[in-house]
């Protein structure tokens, strides 16, 4: 309520000051409106640029909306909240050195700790993309001893299972998944990890319920296809792979686009000599 208070307080203020500039002269209470309106743009410039950078990426237009998070970044001032959509974009980009200085920065001084932390847990991946594997992990397991949410959960388990320990891994999404199960990233760790710990029937609903979500990205896919065919299931995952080629891998994985193509070409190979014997058969 408090915080209510001020603002509230300013806008009486400039309703009174207007009032008083058309008593005084129209014109006056007109030219008063408008130099507030080009202060109220002005001061928010970063803002309007970030927008128009989001609609560009939204588009795929990744070089046009990295121009104009840039103009919102050097724009002062500029939110927090989109110093940390110009640093993932640098990351999306494939430029994290320069996305951890634009991170470092905000971390020293953002007062918010919610924004700290997001920022931290993007620094911890751009630190993954230049290779400091390590600093990544540790990095989130620092924010993770002090801040708990499903951000950090989600981050730091999929980090866990990248690192390589799966039984330590699964110990840890576990946790998440009983923290926030409802959570898309939290779920799609957990039915990883127990995939890749070779637990097929552990990870078939997991991925169920994943799939319900629509992941936005391949991975899930080609995990979920792999998973069908370890249970024998090979026309589901024959189909589970055709979607995973249709999608974009995520900036932060171990597996190729070559990788995907390799695998669904020698499903579907496979099963095209399998009708076709079954067509020569019946002939």
């Amino acid at each position: 309520m408090k915080a209510l208070i001020k603002p509230l307080l300013l806008i009486i203020a400039l309703i009174i000051v207007i009032i008083i500039a058309f008593n005084l002269h129209v014109l006056a209470g007109w030219g008063l409106i408008l130099v507030l309106v080009g202060v109220m743009l002005f001061t928010s410039r970063s803002s309007i640029y970030a927008l128009i950078g989001s609609r560009a990426f939204a588009k795929g237009e990744m070089q046009k909306a990295l121009v104009w998070y840039k103009k919102a970044f050097t724009s002062k001032p500029c939110p927090d909240k989109h110093r940390i959509g110009y640093g993932y974009l640098l990351m999306r980009s494939g430029d994290p050195v320069q996305a951890e200085q634009v991170l470092g920065q905000l971390i020293k001084a953002t007062k918010s700790r919610d924004t700290r932390v997001q920022a931290q847990c993007n620094l911890a991946t751009a630190y993954w993309l230049q290779g400091k594997k390590s600093e990544g992990l540790i990095l989130l397991e620092q924010v993770f001893e002090e801040y708990k949410n499903t951000l950090v959960y989600g981050n730091l388990g999929y980090f866990k299972i990248l690192h390589g320990d799966l039984n330590e891994a699964l110990a840890f999404n576990l946790e998440a998944y009983t923290y926030n199960e409802g959570d898309l990233t939290i779920l799609d760790n957990l039915a990883l990890n127990y995939h890749l710990l070779g637990q097929a029937d552990e990870a078939q609903p997991l991925f169920e319920k994943l799939m319900l979500k629509t992941p936005k990205y391949a991975e899930p896919y080609y995990y979920y296809s792999q998973n069908l065919q370890q249970q024998g299931k090979r026309e589901e995952a024959i189909e589970q792979i055709n979607v995973a080629l249709k999608k974009e891998l995520s900036f932060v994985t171990p597996i190729t686009r070559s990788q995907i193509e390799q695998e669904a070409e020698e499903l579907n190979k496979e099963e095209l000599n399998k009708v076709e014997k079954i067509t020569l058969g019946k002939g």
